[in-house]
């Protein structure tokens, strides 16, 4: 240790010894709603999805018990689901991490020898090994990495930040929506999740995505518009509810959503339905897009991506027929080889019709100022976006070279490469918060990896042995019920919680890498460890207080926001020198990239051919496929309540490709890729897909795992694996499990 974290040990003694103290916000809402003796209401939020904090939790306790959950009404996202439901379940499960382990036997021993250890001794182990470590490799040398759920990425940011480790990776920089949100930055210099259809939208373009069973109201939205007379066109692979709820239903190949993108556009542009005056005014590279979407007639367009020439020239002139707008472009979009710019390919539709923050269109709300998404840091002067964005700090970093252009737009950095750089030395340590070592392809090359470190540690809520065998410590997170961070943001609203004290001795992420960062820094700079002063850092900065939004409970809270009007890039409310026009380099809606340019890549969206079938691997994989009532792998071994509705791996397979092969359905098969297999699933057997094409599930384990079938290469964009790219064979094995 060095001089400075011993003198910190009493630091430590003193955060240690408030443990028991419950928050004065948590009193205070304890007195306001008791029911009866010991009886309490309680609010939470979920996290059990990927909108995390999202839908609202009320609770009935009895002393720190909670008894049964429900829907929080006040709370704007309010109707809770399986995944929901399900979280109580988790919370009492006996599995749960409850104490702090050390590992007592080598890495790569059969079994690591986890035995409990104090607290103290755990963040003494944490601190000697990166003062050490760092001492002597550099902070850099020190990767701190967020997976699920995304809830604690402001306090790890700064924490990284305050160690002075550039290496801050998360489940968004190794695959997941992030670079759908680079697409959008790339085109008009921020992120936008779509907009839902309102009273004056005439058409609507779903992208990628079975809005039916997604939350938060899309699906009502979409059922009220088309009662409106809004016509409704959805481009998915998949035969979804949705797209056969829709007005037109586009079912591209996959992979091929930007040259069905550019055949719709140059329809747009041949009958001259694009707006001519918008496009001159607030849009670079027109010409150059009209240029290259010449060779995309209907008819080549159909050959490409399947899509019958005539549908697309009516989906053009349909969504033509504006004010239109469109849903959240899913991950699904990016997730192969040329992902972004499929992305990019289909967000240019609205850009070139003018649908562009108009009433009707693609909205730009603006939140209060300063705020952002939980899962970008909730505030830029928390997490010091200005330090991760210096050249000081861009220079450092590993993925510099292997994927220049998200380097150039992303605080997070790309750990797609990890064992390349833990075998050259340059990553000795990890620091993981709800690691997930399945979230990459061929995870068994990550597992080996995790060996080589010199120091590793992860929080979690369950011991998961293939992500943390070969950790040195184990730290038990608490759960949504038992954390007062981070409040939700819904818009200009926010809501806190009321928590139960955790279980055993778990913490919650927030308090761990504040602790850690009161030990390892200055205590001034990290709270002194307490999270609701870390929220309260933030809330001030809008004249709110966290203590005072849970004495308006069961309301929600408002936070100041700024006027949402029309047409902001016309007042330059859209960047911040407040001059007129986007967030860009051009300042215009780019629909050639002047950034990508810069780095060498097309500055079109250009549609790349996808792995071409070998005459042994003739099906296309989807590895990804979602239920509604259950989310990857943090449901997969954690609520016993959501297996008994799913219980083990499924694929989907057409009809015509399953009758080929002699398969039926409730077989049990086995998956092969030219990268991996078998893997093992049942069969179901269904018009959800089209013929030549399965979709398979994420986030199972051992013989079900499908990221095994998923080659290790990359969209040069990104640094994205091509989980919706690869061919594989199927064949039967048995009955089903």
């Amino acid at each position: 240790m060095t001089p400075q974290t011993i003198k910190r040990r009493s630091v430590l003694k003193g955060i240690l010894g408030t443990l028991s103290l419950p928050s004065t916000a948590f009193v205070k809402s304890a007195a306001a709603e008791k029911t009866s003796l010991d009886e309490w209401i309680g609010y939470s939020i979920c996290d059990n999805c990927n909108q995390v904090p999202s839908c609202g939790i009320k609770f009935k306790a009895c002393g720190n018990i909670i008894q049964s959950i429900g829907n929080w009404s006040e709370n704007p996202r309010h109707v809770l689901c399986s995944k929901g439901l399900s979280t109580l379940q988790r919370l009492y499960n006996p599995n749960r991490l409850l104490y702090p382990m050390k590992r007592t036997n080598p890495k790569g021993s059969d079994d690591p020898g986890f035995v409990r250890c104090s607290w103290d001794e755990a963040y003494r182990i944490i601190v000697e090994n990166l003062t050490r470590i760092k001492a002597k490799d550099g902070a850099d040398s020190v990767m701190f990495y967020i997976g699920d759920p995304k809830e604690p990425r402001p306090p790890i940011m700064r924490l990284a930040r305050y160690f002075g480790s550039v290496h801050l990776g998360t489940e968004s920089s190794v695959a997941c929506r992030a670079a759908c949100m680079q697409a959008e930055i790339l085109t008009w210099g921020r992120p936008s999740q779509g907009s839902m259809p309102n009273v004056k939208t005439k058409s609507f373009m779903v992208l990628a995505s079975n809005v039916w069973s997604r939350p938060l109201g899309w699906w009502q939205s979409l059922t009220a518009a088309k009662k409106r007379g809004c016509k409704i066109i959805v481009i998915d692979t998949r035969n979804t509810k949705t797209a056969q709820f829709a007005d037109i239903h586009l079912a591209p190949k996959v992979g091929t959503d930007a040259a069905l993108a550019m055949g719709i556009i140059r329809v747009l542009v041949k009958e001259n339905l694009y707006d001519k005056a918008f496009v001159d005014k607030w849009c670079h590279g027109f010409e150059e897009l009209k240029n290259y979407c010449e060779s995309f007639t209907p008819e080549r367009t159909e050959e490409i991506t399947g899509v019958p020439a005539q549908k697309i020239i009516d989906a053009a002139r349909m969504y033509a027929d504006g004010p239109g707008s469109f849903s959240l472009t899913s991950q699904s979009l990016t997730h192969n080889t040329n992902g972004v710019n499929n992305a990019r390919a289909l967000l240019l539709i609205p850009c070139i019709l003018g649908y562009i923050d108009v009433p009707g269109g693609v909205s730009f709300p603006l939140s209060p100022k300063g705020l952002q998404a939980c899962g970008m840091g909730l505030q830029p002067k928390f997490y010091e976006a200005k330090w991760w964005n210096a050249k000081a700090q861009k220079d450092r970093r590993l993925d510099k070279d292997f994927v220049p252009l998200w380097h150039d737009m992303m605080i997070m950095y790309n750990p797609n490469r990890l064992p390349e750089y833990i075998d050259a030395g340059k990553i000795k340590a990890f620091c993981g918060w709800g690691f997930n070592s399945f979230i990459w392809p061929q995870p068994q090359q990550y597992q080996e990896a995790l060996k080589k470190l010199d120091f590793a540690f992860c929080a979690d809520y369950f011991y998961r042995k293939e992500s943390h065998r070969d950790m040195d410590l184990i730290l038990p997170a608490a759960m949504n019920f038992e954390r007062f961070a981070p409040f939700g943001v819904y818009g200009s609203k926010f809501a806190p919680r009321t928590p139960v004290k955790p279980l055993g001795e778990a913490k919650e992420d927030w308090r761990i890498a504040l602790e850690l960062g009161c030990i390892l820094d200055d205590p001034k700079h990290f709270f002194n460890g307490d999270p609701v002063k870390a929220c309260n850092a933030i809330l001030k900065e809008w004249g709110a207080e966290y203590e005072a939004a849970v004495a308006a409970l069961p309301q929600v809270s408002s936070l100041e926001c700024r006027k949402n009007e029309p047409k902001k890039y016309e007042k330059g409310l859209l960047r911040p020198d407040g001059q007129a026009g986007f967030n860009t380099p051009t300042g215009k809606i780019e629909l050639f990239s002047t950034r990508c340019a810069k780095f060498g890549f097309d500055g079109l969206p250009v549609y790349k051919p996808m792995m071409e079938p070998d005459g042994r691997f003739n099906l296309r994989m989807i590895n990804g496929a979602r239920k509604p009532y259950i989310t990857h792998s943090k449901t997969r071994s954690d609520a016993p309540y959501l297996l008994e509705l799913e219980a083990c791996s499924t694929i989907t397979m057409h009809p015509k490709d399953a009758s080929a092969r002699g398969l039926a359905d409730g077989d049990r098969v086995e998956i092969f890729s030219p990268f991996g297999g078998p893997v093992k699933a049942n069969l179901e057997v269904s018009i959800l897909v089209p013929p030549g094409t399965i979709d398979a599930q994420y986030g199972w384990k051992g013989e079900e795992d499908t990221q095994r079938l998923v080659p290790r290469q990359w969209d040069p964009l990104s640094g994205y694996a091509p989980y919706f790219e690869v061919n594989v064979e199927v064949r039967k094995v048995g009955s089903q499990k």
